[in-house]
């Protein structure tokens, strides 16, 4: 294959990407919006953390795809390169979060969304946990292999391991928590690309989504509520404080009121944290967590059957 004499390694950096687009719509190029090429090159730069060169190549291969393979340059020309210092991640308020639970039935795909959010976990986290990884006894879960390759703890609210346990009663997963088509193996990035997307679509709410918004919305929920910065970073696994305060500059400018995080449910929960400088300290921290939302009455009373 020889393109305007461009090399075989450009060439191959250059398809990866319009590849990888399409992978994580589980769509043709061609049914794709200039703001969903957008919002994939936040996610490679977001969730993904590639390098600004990186993404500087991401963005070459897609517009050179549309402009000279598609020849549609109209839908891709107004795409700029994402600098993470002017992104703002959209939001969504408490009573959104709440509709976006309350329309998905399906068991399985509630309680994919509901651990998204309530422990702010990235797409990638959420699909590579596996059931030995949830901690009953400590009421967290165990991140292994995040972003940056290290492992953290996260929050586990004894909300979100009730339905937990009525997913587990339904769908009996054996290795991971979520597993694809065959059980001895995750569910692919696409399947919850489409499981959030239709959670989206039974809402009607009209923003420029992924499931990663569903981590910063329970990021700012948090800072509006009044949870420190510091806590919020230990939380999500930045390694960075920098990185954090992207939600207190949010919060700053469009204001905390139209979270109405005022009615979500309070859990205390105990985090332990390792610290840095090769100190193996455990540090118990009270957190004060939004995690799920008042949709089901605090009365419903389920059976219970514990996860391996």
């Amino acid at each position: 294959m020889v393109i305007q004499n461009l090399s075989e390694r450009t060439i191959r950096s250059y398809m990866h990407y319009p590849l990888k687009l399409a992978e994580y719509f589980d769509a043709v190029p061609q049914e794709l919006t200039t703001d969903e090429i957008y919002a994939f090159l936040v996610y490679l730069k977001e969730d993904r953390g590639l390098s600004r060169s990186t993404i500087h190549i991401a963005v070459s291969g897609i517009r050179y795809f549309y402009q000279h393979i598609l020849k549609r340059s109209s839908i891709i020309v107004d795409v700029p390169y994402p600098k993470q210092e002017k992104y703002l991640p959209e939001i969504l308020s408490g009573k959104e979060i709440k509709s976006l639970f309350s329309l998905t039935e399906n068991i399985k795909h509630k309680a994919l969304l509901m651990l998204a959010y309530s422990a702010g976990l990235r797409r990638g986290e959420v699909i590579g946990l596996r059931l030995v990884d949830i901690d009953r006894k400590n009421m967290q879960l165990n991140i292994r292999k995040g972003k940056g390759n290290k492992d953290r703890k996260a929050i586990l609210s004894r909300y979100l391991l009730g339905v937990l346990e009525q997913y587990y009663q339904s769908y009996h997963p054996e290795k991971y928590l979520f597993n694809g088509r065959k059980k001895s193996e995750p569910m692919s990035e696409g399947a919850v690309n489409w499981v959030f997307r239709q959670a989206i679509k039974r809402t009607g709410i009209k923003k420029d989504l992924s499931l990663h918004n569903l981590r910063h919305s329970f990021a700012s929920h948090l800072l509006s509520m009044g949870v420190s910065l510091l806590d919020i970073q230990i939380l999500l696994g930045h390694s960075d404080i920098r990185t954090t305060m992207i939600y207190l500059h949010l919060n700053r400018r469009r204001g905390t009121a139209p979270y109405q995080t005022k009615g979500l449910p309070i859990y205390n929960v105990c985090l332990i944290v390792i610290p840095v400088n090769f100190v193996v300290t455990a540090i118990i921290m009270s957190i004060s967590a939004a995690l799920i939302l008042y949709f089901w009455s605090r009365n419903q009373k389920t059976a219970v059957t514990p996860i391996a």
